[in-house]
């Protein structure tokens, strides 16, 4: 059991889809970077990312420290749930996993499939910011990445300054992701600030002043969306559940740092129907940054690999938030990748110091 790689699996991140965490602390983002030097690391990274070229990119990720980190929390884990375990039995798992999993060799190997997963490839991206990490040791590089065929793919990179270099560290977004909690499945209330938006917003949209629902938007959205597209996607709508009578927030979850996600029932005169709308704190200010009148269904999903032309107000998010269905209708979360197998053991035991 000490060798298996389904708890590696688990715990690996390299270039992280940005996840919906909640700490007590949430990382603020600034569009400057800590160095000139760590804004140089990213810049060298992710275009190999996006070219498919993972061999080298690994070469700018500190594998020592990930495979410490990795061996560190394995041990742990075992003293934990095995109290039986002696300390010298521990050593012997600890050479053990040095060899096994945590082998340089077929650690690189586990990383290059996990990465070609991942599906970089075409990767066009903006660096939003650059944040202390909550764990204390190196930094969060938050990135607003899109595929080839037009959807959002958000990533959270972690590096850290080791000597006069920068290097990717994966481990800094692992512990993020451990020590918070995935909030995708717990709402929390909106804050009257973001209550009081939506019911403008949608108070605008009923008396026909879309002109300035529009102009709630941050510059971001207006400048990726057109306000010709917003107006077409406005009359689909009302075309479909007749004009707005009402509206309610049924659902609001963290998505992102200092970022919420609103589900917003409209009850038109013919129909009702779910949408979403983006909200993220900059400075005290709660700002529109999203809103999409068209829910994802399962109709959206594309075969891996298929291309599809992106929709206006589409977002990444997943699942929607309709209100939540009973438990015997939710989808098993999906496992995670399966490691190649592992290329030829040295004779020797390798120590968590070795590159």
């Amino acid at each position: 059991m000490h060798t298996s790689t389904s708890w590696l699996a688990a715990f690996l991140f390299v270039a992280g889809t940005l996840p919906a965490l909640r700490a007590d602390a949430p990382p603020l983002f600034s569009p400057d970077p800590p160095e000139p030097a760590a804004a140089a690391l990213v810049a060298a990274y992710l275009p190999l990312l996006a070219a498919g070229q993972y061999e080298p990119a690994l070469q700018l990720v500190d594998l020592r420290g990930m495979r410490q980190y990795l061996l560190d929390r394995r041990l742990a884990d075992l003293r934990k749930n095995n109290p039986e375990l002696t300390e010298p039995e521990l050593q012997d798992i600890s050479a053990q996993l040095q060899v096994g999993d945590l082998n340089p060799v077929r650690l690189q190997t586990i990383l290059t499939d996990m990465l070609r997963d991942a599906a970089y490839d075409g990767l066009t991206w903006t660096v939003a910011g650059y944040a202390p990490a909550p764990t204390g040791t190196g930094y969060l590089v938050r990135i607003d990445g899109r595929t080839p065929a037009g959807r959002e793919k958000p990533v959270l990179l972690g590096i850290k300054k080791l000597g006069e270099d920068w290097r990717v560290a994966p481990e800094i977004v692992e512990e993020l992701g451990r020590k918070s909690v995935v909030a995708a499945t717990q709402p929390v209330p909106p804050p009257p600030a973001v209550a009081a938006a939506v019911d403008a917003f949608w108070t605008r949209w009923q008396a026909g002043d879309l002109d300035e629902a529009y102009a709630m938007h941050g510059p971001e959205y207006r400048q990726k969306v057109p306000l010709l597209v917003f107006l077409q996607q406005a009359q689909e709508l009302t075309a479909q559940i007749g004009a707005p009578t009402s509206w309610s927030i049924v659902q609001c979850r963290p998505i992102a740092p200092a970022t919420l996600g609103l589900g917003v029932e409209i009850q038109g005169t013919a129909a009702s129907r779910p949408t979403i709308m983006i909200f993220r704190k900059q400075g005290e200010t709660w700002v529109l940054v999203d809103s999409q009148t068209r829910m994802p269904t399962a109709g959206d999903a594309q075969p891996a690999g298929s291309a599809a032309p992106a929709r206006p107000f589409q977002t990444d998010l997943r699942p929607d938030l309709k209100p939540a269905p009973a438990a015997a209708d939710s989808a098993p979360a999906p496992a995670p990748s399966a490691a190649r197998p592992a290329p030829a053991q040295p004779d020797a035991p390798v120590g968590p110091d070795v590159p």
